[in-house]
């Protein structure tokens, strides 16, 4: 299963990556520390995507989904801040998980629970 994640901060690259392998090591990661990269390295190679709230120059998620949605991916996107604001993602061909609180992400088992809400 191959995973992006998508935020501006790349210790949060590093702080998934490795909490997501020690709960499955066969898990892939790669992050993108800009939404323009994530696009161009093609969404679609992708099974699920961790979406920081924030990633200059947009302001939230809703610019950024609308950027997903127009090129084309179709997995699952787990939405991550600090502020947990609830937003309407019916209109999105992919499902969305969250917002989710980064700091619950470090609780044992809540990575997986993410993953697997998308099943």
């Amino acid at each position: 299963m191959r995973i992006a994640i998508v935020d501006d901060d790349t210790v949060e690259h590093l702080i998934l990556s490795e909490l997501g392998k020690a709960e499955n090591p066969a898990l892939e990661f790669q992050g993108f520390d800009a939404l323009e990269r994530f696009i161009e390295a093609g969404p679609d190679r992708f099974d699920h995507v961790f979406l920081d709230r924030c990633l200059p120059p947009y302001e939230d998620f809703a610019d950024t989904l609308r950027h997903i949605a127009e090129a084309g991916y179709a997995g699952h996107v787990i939405l991550m801040t600090a502020d947990a604001t609830r937003l309407d993602t019916a209109e999105y061909a992919f499902k969305v998980t969250g917002p989710i609180n980064k700091i619950d992400l470090l609780n044992p088992g809540k990575l997986s629970d993410c993953l697997a809400d998308a099943a």
